[in-house]
């Protein structure tokens, strides 16, 4: 009779290790056990968990690094009462969050065997650590932070009108904690039901049917993947046809000299604020633009696997999905740095106080180019 068991989070006809969200981590692999069985390392990490110990490393300090430096900027911004960049930061956050997260798994993976399972602090390794629940709730929370960047811009650039009344400061920070515990719900299922600690032994225990296995797979595939990004597709396509609305009434009121109108009645915006409104906009887009081709390669392969489909977990395409999975932890601060008008601005600033030798929260960070509205 096959043996179907899940592992943090996938449907496994064999044992492995995986984590909460599908992606499942080959270092691990002679590590899982099923129905009971130990869930302890060996003593000494063979080549290709020292590898992914080393890429756990690598792309969490450079999350840690442009990360902590989005945080900074965004923080001492003169114009940091804006919504968005509220939302920015508190994205920054959770992948500086989700990096360091990445650096102390990585590391007590390498001492995995020499931690001892007792106590409240067995129970905290068996049920959290190890099943990286905090990783990947790091990892929920970014994606739905992303959802909320784009409604933010949906309104902004469709409905201005109506922006000031919905987001406000109250309203944002609002809505930034409740993705905080919202966001992870569907991580808490694994460490709760199916991690045990057992005489100082850290257990596994399958305790789903094949089909409620799978159930539970496709709604974590809907909920921390499919639903942000047909939500995240939708308002940017409407965002960019409205832009394309506005730029054409800008033209017309460049020809003729009057105040531009958009459907629905809505004054134009000036062509200064249109061009920081769409340099924000099509900066988050392509934020959205990097998730999708960072994420989707790893969670439609292990939405085949939760449907009864296999995984080759040595093989080059799974390596190539776990990696670019994790790389969306540090990819954003460079998406600012090479579009971002005010964070590229802010970064000059920096560079130049830094020159100078002037303290960066003294307010001068008052360059014209940062300036901004709490719209843009």
């Amino acid at each position: 009779m096959e043996t179907v068991a899940w592992t943090d989070g996938v449907m496994s006809r064999e044992p492995m290790e995986a984590n909460m969200t599908g992606t499942t981590t080959p270092w691990d692999v002679s590590t899982e056990a099923t129905d009971g069985e130990m869930l302890e390392g060996p003593a000494a990490l063979s080549g290709s968990e020292l590898a992914s110990v080393i890429i756990y490393w690598t792309i969490g300090s450079l999350g840690v690094i442009g990360n902590t430096l989005v945080c900074i900027i965004f923080r001492v911004l003169k114009q940091r009462r804006s919504q968005v960049n509220l939302y920015i930061l508190n994205q920054a956050f959770a992948d500086l969050v989700t990096a360091l997260l990445l650096i102390a798994f990585g590391t007590t993976r390498v001492y995995r065997s020499d931690i001892p399972l007792v106590g409240a602090q067995g129970v905290f390794l068996c049920r959290l650590w190890w099943s990286r629940f905090f990783l990947f709730s790091g990892f929920a929370v970014s994606a739905h932070n992303l959802t909320l960047m784009s409604f933010e811009r949906y309104i902004a650039v469709v409905h201005p009108l109506r922006y000031g009344k919905l987001f406000t400061p109250r309203f944002t920070k609002l809505t930034i904690v409740l993705v905080w515990l919202i966001a992870p719900i569907m991580q808490y299922i694994f460490p709760i039901f199916q991690r045990s600690l057992t005489d100082g032994k850290c257990t596994f225990q399958s305790t789903w049917t094949p089909i409620a296995g799978s159930a539970v797979g496709v709604c974590l595939f809907v909920w921390e993947y499919f639903l942000p990004c047909v939500i995240m597709s939708y308002a940017y396509i409407t965002i960019v046809w409205t832009l394309k609305q506005k730029e054409k009434a800008l033209t017309a009121s460049t020809q003729s000299q009057t105040v531009p109108t958009v459907s629905g009645g809505n004054r134009a915006p000036s062509k200064a604020a249109y061009s920081r409104r769409r340099n924000v906009t099509i900066t988050l887009l392509t934020v959205f633009v990097v998730y999708v081709l960072c994420w989707t390669p790893n969670q439609f392969t292990f939405l085949q696997f939760n449907l009864g489909g296999s995984v080759n977990f040595d093989g080059a395409w799974y390596l190539f999905t776990v990696a670019a999975a994790f790389i969306n932890s540090c990819a954003n601060p460079f998406v600012y740095a090479l579009m971002h008008k005010q964070f590229q601005a802010g970064l000059k600033l920096i560079i130049r106080c830094r020159r100078r030798g002037r303290a960066i929260m003294d307010g001068s960070l008052t360059d014209r180019s940062t300036m901004g509205t709490v719209v843009d």
